[in-house]
């Protein structure tokens, strides 16, 4: 039976990761509107303070989400302050790792939107430039710190009896799309530890779900430039960018128990650019 208060998070405590801008920080105050206690983990000090230092039911802890030590420390917190845990949101991520990597990738998108509008081909070429360091960094934040904080979270979460993760995948792990494999590869993995990690944790009535987003409205999105933005949006029947508090609610319906009954399951905010 599902109560009326059932997408009600009142008197939960959640850890959300990327807290300090973007879809973390919408998620962190949609909880907050519901009820929820939230550790707000980002690499942002400054992010953190300025957004969430006045808020109420909030704790801020800044590190960097590759590092498994300070993220234990982090979850230590969670236990000597709360004893347990009933929501992980995983929404900390990076789709290219430096400022050098971000302008080639805007060349190359810029490039292929100015190819599509002439209606010439273009192919781009990824591979042979990515430098091993690269990859390594996009994986350690996307993926690795994924499995740090969900491998942290579940004493937590099994001393609350039962509870529900959320990770950030994104349609680039689901289709072809042109851009250095480093994303793609990452959010593919997350969408593989997801489902591995459901079946396991189902037993204690743990749920772990990924989101798929496409174009959203972020300071991440944006740095890609218009073109990149101009090219996803040329994917989708829907021709916006969702806006981050669209996909908090989200969040807010699977971390809640109007969502006890998903598992295991992919969802793909994309304004129809992915369908199942």
């Amino acid at each position: 039976m599902v109560h009326s208060n059932a997408g009600s998070l009142n008197g939960r405590v959640a850890v959300v990761t990327g807290a300090g801008s973007g879809m973390g920080l919408a998620t962190v105050k949609a909880f907050l509107e519901q009820g929820a206690y939230v550790y707000a983990l980002d690499i942002s000090q400054d992010n953190l303070e300025r957004e969430l230092g006045s808020e109420d039911n909030v704790t801020v802890i800044a590190l960097d989400i590759s590092d498994s030590a300070a993220v234990n420390e982090a979850f230590d917190k969670v236990r000597e302050n709360h004893g347990k845990l009933h929501a992980l949101v995983n929404a900390a991520g990076v789709s290219v790792p430096t400022r050098r990597a971000v302008e080639w990738v805007d060349d190359i998108n810029h490039r292929m939107v100015e190819a599509m509008k002439k209606g010439e081909p273009f192919a781009p070429e990824f591979l042979s430039e990515i430098p091993d360091e690269d990859f390594d960094r996009v994986m350690k934040i996307n993926l690795y710190g994924t499995f740090y904080t969900t491998r942290a979270a579940v004493p937590l979460l099994k001393a609350a009896g039962g509870g529900a993760i959320t990770n950030f995948a994104s349609i680039a792990g689901l289709v072809s799309l042109p851009m250095p494999a480093y994303y793609p590869a990452s959010k593919a993995a997350v969408v593989g530890m997801t489902r591995s990690n459901a079946g396991e944790l189902a037993p204690f009535n743990i749920r772990v779900n990924a989101l798929a987003p496409a174009g959203i409205n972020t300071a991440m999105m944006n740095q890609s430039g218009d073109d990149h933005v101009q090219a996803l949006l040329s994917l989708q029947p829907l021709k916006r960018l969702a806006e981050p508090e669209e996909v908090a609610q989200t969040l807010v319906f699977l971390s809640s128990d109007a969502g006890a009954h998903y598992t295991g399951q992919v969802f793909s905010p994309s304004g129809g650019a992915y369908l199942t």
